[in-house]
């Protein structure tokens, strides 16, 4: 038995090929199910069942393309899938090429929850496909389904942890889906993203902390917010997402479709760099700079699979980003141009105020009105004297309630430049703090 890792870097989540012989199953596939295939034809082996281990919140699963290719989906029996799927309760287990799943509930970072124990012919555990349970160095969130849940989920997420180190060998890989970068990760989730149980036992908060209560409150300090796109996710996959056999490729167009589409309500969405974007830009287009959280900004800023067009560098970038919005359900991306072809049709272009952190802490200490688009537990973290919350993420509700100049900090420069972009779509006079955050405000 052998076990591939894939990693979609947009969302920091893992997929899995686990092969057999002649034989292979997946885990936990994203919606762009190409990397699994090639692979096992690489191996010569078919897949022949996809493991859910839970509903995910946060991307479209793929099982349904590798259902439609001839898989058999395997979920928890009480996920509520409304496809046809082979339902596992705790202890079941499917066998397949001389290897074999064991289904083991796994409740916390959502009821239905399961892990996978994978023993080879001999019987022996080689690891655990953990899910959103045990992570490297963290667990799951448990407040995703929202405040009447979250205690019970803790407790929850808890026991699992403890289940799992009893039944698993210390030297049992853990095979988590969510890492760093996800959204569904607690914060302070470990750079790799796969390792022995062992490892955990020391840094792991589900297993190193002493009680319950002492999990609780490491594993509830500090709450991410929820990127606005979830809310979509479960339903769907619940539903089953629509197959495409291939992610849709985004068309070429012309200056004259980008202006066309800006008339029609499209959202322009430039992912270049944020100090290009500043530079110049397209007049009505929005900075989310291509980067590791690109897909909870858009779901915080763009209407759920609303039409897009994409400014980009080139072809490469346009199919890489499109793909990635396909992986939470944004299908309508009408096309992209490349920057080059703007400039180079002499159209005008408009630019972001900017400044440095010297100057912003003039502006500061001069009394401007600053506006702090840091996440709310970032706020509460490191407060900045002298300025007004508004947090990014919750932005759509209090855009058209701004008034007045004012300067625009977060901790790096993305997210006040991003902001920046918007508000001045719609009309507001704003400046953005380019390259440094409000920790660096309050350096002497």
């Amino acid at each position: 038995m052998k076990i591939l890792q894939f990693v979609a870097d947009a969302l920091g989540d893992a997929s899995y090929l686990v092969l057999g012989e002649g034989s292979a199953v997946v885990v936990d596939p994203q919606r762009d199910v190409r990397p699994l295939r090639e692979a096992a034809h690489a191996h010569g082996v078919s897949i022949d069942y996809v493991f859910e281990t839970h509903v995910h919140n946060d991307y479209l699963s793929g099982g349904r393309e590798l259902a439609a290719l001839g898989a058999r989906v395997v979920a928890p029996a009480s996920s509520g899938l409304e496809f046809p799927h082979l339902g596992l309760g705790d202890g079941d287990e499917v066998r397949f090429g001389g290897a074999s799943l064991k289904a083991v509930a796994a409740p916390g970072h959502t009821y239905e929850h399961t892990a996978y124990i994978a023993s080879d012919a001999r019987g022996k555990v080689a690891g655990a496909f953990t899910g959103g349970a045990l992570l490297m160095g963290a667990v799951g969130r448990t407040d995703l389904l929202g405040a009447d849940h979250t205690t019970e989920l803790t407790r929850l997420q808890w026991e699992t942890a403890q289940r799992l180190r009893a039944l698993l060998p210390p030297s049992a890989e853990i095979l988590p889906t969510h890492g760093a970068g996800s959204f569904c990760s607690t914060t302070g989730s470990a750079l790799e993203r796969r390792g022995p149980l062992s490892v955990e036992f020391e840094r792991n908060p589900a297993l190193s902390t002493p009680t319950l209560e002492a999990f609780r409150a490491i594993q509830l300090a500090s709450a991410a917010p929820i990127p606005g796109y979830y809310r979509h996710m479960a339903p769907l996959n619940r539903t089953g997402p629509r197959v495409f056999g291939e992610p849709p490729s985004p068309a070429l167009l012309t200056p004259d479709d980008v202006q066309a589409a800006l008339l029609e309500g499209v959202h322009v969405i430039d992912v270049r760099m944020r100090q290009e974007f500043a530079a110049a830009h397209v007049a009505g287009s929005v900075e989310i700079e291509e980067s590791g959280s690109l897909l909870a900004y858009v779901g915080w800023l763009i209407p759920f699979n609303a039409p897009i067009v994409l400014l980009t560098y080139d072809q490469t970038q346009a199919e890489r980003v499109a793909v990635d919005l396909f992986r939470i359900g944004y299908e309508d991306v009408r096309g992209f141009l490349p920057w080059a072809e703007w400039t180079a049709s002499a159209r005008p272009t408009a630019s972001t105020a900017v400044v440095d952190v010297a100057r912003a802490r003039e502006m500061l200490a001069a009394g401007a009105r600053v506006i702090d688009v840091r996440f709310a537990y970032e706020q509460d973290e490191t407060p900045l004297a002298g300025s007004e919350r508004f947090p990014v993420d919750e932005m759509l509700s209090w855009a058209t309630r701004l008034v007045g100049p004012a300067l625009l900090v977060c901790a790096s420069g993305q997210r006040a430049t991003m902001a920046a972009s918007l508000l001045q779509r719609m009309g507001h006079d704003v400046v953005a703090l380019l390259d440094g955050g409000a920790e660096d405000l309050q350096q002497p």
